[in-house]
C-alpha cells in the first residue's frame, strides 16, 4: 500500500489535493481520474478500453481499481460527464467492488442501467443514482463541491465540472467542444466557464484530442444535408448507417432525414435498441411509434422504405454489421448494390484492422461502402480542435494544466499550444497512467506513481485475465501447442507407457516424425535423471518445458506453447 504525500512537507492546516489518472492520457480511451482530499476520494469517470489486435480474446480493458480498493473507506462517490463507454463502460465492474454513489445526468443513468442489466452484473443492486446537471445545484461530498457546467460534445447532456477543494477550483472538462448549434443541447455555457476564470482557477483538466488540429470542430448539425443528399442519392436502394450506439445525436439527424425520405427506421443490434430506448423515453429521440420498425417485422415492408442504423462500427465480432458482412444475420439480407455507411471515424486505437475487414466483406457482397475518407462532411469529431481549446484556456486562465484523453503526443502538443498563449509550459503535466499532481497553497508538484496493472476481461466474464493468458493466446495463434503426454502409474509413479506427443498448428506430423521422435527422446532424457520415478510433478514439468522449448526452438526456430500433462493409468 502507497503512503500519501510523504515527499511533501507543509505548514499549511488545508489538506493538500491530489489528482491521480488512471486512464485517458497515454490513450485516448479508459478515461477515470481520482481525487484526493484529506480523507475524501471522488472519481470522474470510469471507461472502458478497446483492445489491439495483439490481445487476444480480450474484449474490452478496464482501469486497475486496486489503490480505490485500498483506500475504499474513503471514496465518497462517481461523478460522470457523459454516455461514451470510454467514460461509462466500466461503471459495472466498479460497482461490483465498491457501494457508492453516483452522481450524473439521466441519460447516463439510462445508459448505465441498460448495462446493468446483463447477466454477469445480476448481484449489482440498489445502485444510488444521483442526478447531476447544469440546472441542480452544487453537490457537497466531503472536501469536495461539484457543479455541473454546460458543454457540448457527440453525445447530449455531457458536462464539465467544477470541482471546489480546500485548495482551489478545477475545472474538469474531460471531452469537449464549442458548436453554437448543436443538435440536442443548447451551446456551451462559455459564460459559466468564463465566471470562473476570473473567481480564480487552480488547475484545468482540458481535453486534448484535437490539439494538432488548427481551427474550430465543425458543428454536430453540419451532418444533417450530408445524410438528406446520401439519402435521395440511394432512391430505391437498401441503405445502412453506422455508428456509435451512443451518438444519440447522430441518431436524431440519420432519423430525421429517413422520415423526410419517407423510411421507417430499424435498429439493428443489442446496444443500439437499447440506448435508443433510453433517449427515446427522454426525449432525446422521436418518440412515435410508427417510425420504427422491428427487426422481426423487415419482411413486411420494401426494402426502399426502410432505413436501417447498424451496431458496429468499429468492425466489433459478432456485431450486427459483421454478421451482415458475412451474410450470417438471420433477420437480415444484405442486397447487392446496398449502400452503407460509416459515420463514426476518426476510429480508436486498435480497431482500424477489424473495420477494413468489415468493409471488405461488405464491399465483396456487392455493397458500395461510403466512410469519411471517401465523402466530405460524413463525420464531424465531439472534440475541439485548437481553435476550441485556446478559447476556452484564454477565459479560464488557470495556474496549472493537465490535458486528458489524448495520446503521448497530443499532450505535447496541447502543451505547446499553451506556451504559445503565454503560459509557463512548466505548469502544463502531462500525466501517465498512474502518475500524480499535489496541490498545495497554489503550488503543484508530481507526487507519488501509484502502481497499476493491465486489467483484460474476455467475454461474459467479470473476472479479469492475466498477461500470461494473454501472451498464451498469442502464441498459440502464431506457433500452435506442443503437447507432451506421460502415462504415470497410479501404483508405483512411474512412467507406465510411451510418451505421447500432440500438436496443433506447429507442424504437420506426419511429415515430421523425425522431429516427433527427437522431441521424444529430449522428454526421456529428463525423465532419466529421476530414475524412473516421478516424484516432485512441478519439478518434472517444468525441466519438461524448458527443455523441449529449447530443443524446439534450436531446431525449428519456432516457440510453440509446450504443455505437458499426466495420464494416470
Amino acid at each position: 500500500m502507497i503512503r500519501l504525500f510523504d515527499n511533501i512537507k507543509t505548514n499549511s492546516n488545508k489538506p493538500k489535493l491530489r489528482i491521480i489518472t488512471l486512464g485517458g492520457t497515454e490513450t485516448v480511451t479508459k478515461n477515470m481520474t481520482i481525487y484526493e482530499c484529506g480523507d475524501d476520494i471522488i472519481i470522474v469517470d470510469c471507461g472502458v478500453g478497446f483492445p489491439d489486435s495483439e490481445m487476444y480474446g480480450v474484449d474490452v480493458v478496464i482501469p486497475d481499481f486496486s489503490y480505490l480498493l485500498e483506500h475504499k473507506e474513503k471514496v465518497r462517490g462517481l461523478f460522470i460527464t457523459h454516455g461514451h463507454e470510454d467514460h461509462i463502460g466500466a461503471v459495472p465492474y466498479l460497482l461490483q467492488e465498491l457501494n457508492i454513489p453516483v452522481y450524473t445526468s439521466k441519460l447516463v443513468q439510462g445508459f448505465i442501467n441498460v448495462k446493468l442489466k446483463e447477466k454477469k452484473f445480476k448481484d449489482i443492486s440498489n445502485v444510488r443514482f444521483n442526478l447531476l446537471n447544469p440546472e441542480t445545484t452544487e453537490v457537497i461530498v466531503g472536501n469536495f463541491k461539484v457543479s455541473a457546467i454546460r458543454i457540448n460534445h457527440s453525445v447530449p447532456a455531457s458536462m464539465a465540472f467544477a470541482i471546489k477543494t480546500p485548495q482551489g477550483t478545477v475545472l474538469h472538462m474531460a471531452d469537449y467542444k464549442i458548436d453554437w448549434t448543436p443538435v440536442l443541447d443548447k451551446p456551451i455555457d462559455l459564460g459559466k466557464i468564463a465566471m470562473y476564470g476570473k473567481e480564480g482557477v487552480l488547475c484545468l483538466m482540458s481535453d486534448c484530442l484535437g490539439s494538432t488540429a488548427e481551427g474550430y470542430t465543425k458543428s454536430e448539425s453540419a451532418l444533417g444535408e450530408t445524410f438528406n443528399e446520401l439519402f435521395e442519392n440511394a432512391h430505391g436502394r437498401q441503405i445502412f448507417v453506422t455508428t456509435i450506439s451512443s451518438n444519440i445525436s447522430r441518431m436524431y439527424q440519420i432519423i430525421t432525414s429517413a422520415i423526410r425520405h419517407g423510411r421507417k427506421v430499424v435498429f439493428s443490434g443489442r446496444s443500439l435498441e437499447q440506448n435508443s430506448t433510453v433517449a427515446r423515453d427522454l426525449g432525446y429521440l422521436q418518440k412515435e411509434d410508427s417510425i420504427y420498425v422491428s427487426e422481426d417485422d423487415i419482411s413486411k415492408y420494401k426494402q426502399e422504405n426502410l432505413l436501417y442504423i447498424v451496431a458496429g462500427c468499429y468492425g466489433q465480432q459478432g456485431s450486427s454489421l459483421d454478421r451482415l458482412s458475412r451474410g450470417e444475420h438471420k433477420d437480415i439480407r444484405l442486397e447487392k448494390d446496398a449502400l452503407v455507411i460509416f459515420s463514426a471515424d476518426p476510429n480508436p486505437p486498435g480497431v482500424m484492422e477489424d473495420v477494413e475487414r468489415v468493409m471488405s466483406n461488405l464491399t465483396l457482397r456487392g455493397a458500395e461502402v461510403v466512410y469519411s475518407a471517401i465523402q466530405e462532411n460524413l463525420h464531424v469529431s465531439g472534440h475541439g480542435t485548437r481553435g476550441d481549446l485556446i478559447t476556452v484556456a484564454s477565459v479560464v486562465r488557470p495556474s496549472y494544466f493537465i490535458p486528458l484523453g489524448g495520446t503521448i503526443n497530443k499532450m505535447r502538443a496541447y502543451r505547446n499550444m499553451v506556451k504559445s498563449l503565454g503560459f509557463d509550459e512548466e505548469n502544463v503535466f502531462e500525466l501517465l497512467e498512474g502518475e500524480s499532481i499535489v496541490f498545495e497553497d497554489g503550488f503543484a508538484q508530481k507526487g507519488d506513481k501509484i502502481s497499476t496493472k493491465p486489467v483484460y476481461l474476455d467475454g461474459n466474464m467479470s473476472d479479469s485475465l492475466s498477461p500470461v493468458v494473454i501472451k498464451d493466446r498469442e502464441v498459440l495463434s502464431t506457433d500452435g501447442v506442443f503437447v507432451v503426454i506421460l502415462p504415470i502409474s497410479k501404483e508405483n509413479k512411474t512412467l507406465a507407457a510411451r510418451v505421447e506427443i500432440v500438436t496443433r498448428g506447429f507442424i504437420y506430423v506426419k511429415e515430421s516424425r523425425a522431429l516427433i521422435g527427437k522431441s521424444t527422446d529430449v522428454v526421456n532424457k529428463v525423465l532419466d535423471k529421476y530414475q524412473g520415478k516421478i516424484g516432485d510433478w512441478n519439478d518434472v514439468k517444468f525441466n519438461i518445458e524448458r527443455s523441449v522449448e529449447k530443443f524446439l526452438a534450436k531446431e525449428t526456430g519456432r516457440k510453440p506453447l509446450v504443455i505437458v500433462t499426466s495420464v494416470n493409468v
